[in-house]
């Protein structure tokens, strides 16, 4: 594949939905946005390429007729027919549903089933905002599922305190609840399971998946650090289902890959040119603060040149 990949974004509508977004994209939203899907591959929201020679095909259909190229290396472990990332925006004015997600699984070493690890990055966040994650030292699995019949399980889950910049990895399995008064970039493996376990009062209320969710959850997982992303260039996930790094663009730079299959580049902040390199093939893309552009396996040359300051998010999977 010669080119980089846009896409054309997808609006969901949330009754948590904060009032945010518009001003992060620099477009008119629908009033009740609470989120954006920039690039998906799951049942209620594919994704359609926005430009050049597969204009108008979904995300499905490109890794089914071009998977080689897209994945390259990551091909021959990946059996999935979906792309194994997603790429979303968050806008919250009150907190979500407690929830969790499945874990992958594999047979005879393989991937069969994909499961949902999630990161957020925060963009904006008011003075107390959180996001609750896992259970407070001490608290047995039958103590928190009886909070959900009791109504106050957010009382026994670690309230992590954030600030602009703060990057979090939320690992399949960990029980978890988005507080309000949050903008975020969630990257996560490409899997539209949620189970959610108790939520706030709606006006109308949402399936509730207890016993999955309960069976999914790894109570003991360890707390993940918070970490910041004011450096120039830090990875700030080394291990797990896929790789995140935050580029803090100044002057132009080159960059030569060192990880496997696409990267994904979404951004922040500002205004960056980025031309890429297959080979002999270079390939310019101009990217503003909201855009995500996929560039296919073959691309391992960066060059970025920025308009000023720029904010660049770079996000890949493993095998």
């Amino acid at each position: 594949m010669s080119y980089p990949l846009r896409f054309e974004r997808t609006l969901v509508s949330k009754p948590w939905a904060g009032r945010r977004l518009g001003e992060l994209l620099a477009d008119e939203l629908p009033e009740g946005t609470g989120e954006t899907i920039e690039l998906a591959d799951m049942p209620d929201a594919c994704s359609v390429v926005a430009n050049g020679e597969w204009r108008g095909q979904t995300i499905r259909q490109l890794v089914g007729t071009h998977r080689d190229e897209l994945l390259g290396e990551l091909a021959p472990a990946n059996d999935l027919p979906d792309f194994p990332l997603a790429v979303k925006f968050l806008d919250t004015s009150e907190a979500l549903s407690v929830q969790d997600h499945p874990s992958d699984v594999r047979e005879n070493g393989r991937l069969v089933r994909r499961g949902k690890s999630e990161c957020w990055i925060v963009l904006d966040c008011e003075p107390e905002a959180v996001i609750y994650q896992g259970l407070k030292p001490g608290v047995r699995a039958e103590e928190f599922a009886a909070s959900l019949t009791g109504g106050h399980p957010l009382e026994l889950m670690n309230a992590r305190h954030l600030s602009r910049g703060d990057y979090l990895y939320n690992e399949a399995g960990m029980v978890h609840a988005i507080g309000g008064g949050l903008t975020l970039l969630e990257i996560q493996q490409n899997c539209a399971v949620t189970y959610r376990l108790w939520d706030l009062p709606r006006p109308v209320m949402r399936e509730m998946h207890v016993e999955a969710g309960l069976a999914a959850a790894k109570i003991d997982l360890l707390l993940p650090g918070v970490r910041g992303t004011s450096g120039e260039d830090e990875l700030l996930q080394e291990d797990g289902p896929f790789g995140v790094r935050s580029l803090r663009i100044r002057k132009a730079f080159r960059q030569s890959k060192d990880w496997q299959g696409f990267t994904l580049l979404t951004c922040l902040g500002g205004t960056c040119e980025v031309t890429a390199r297959d080979r002999d093939n270079l390939q310019p893309a101009v990217l503003k603060a909201g855009d995500t552009v996929l560039y296919p396996a073959g691309f391992d040359e960066f060059e970025f040149y920025p308009q000023g300051e720029a904010w660049l998010i770079q996000s890949w999977a493993r095998a």
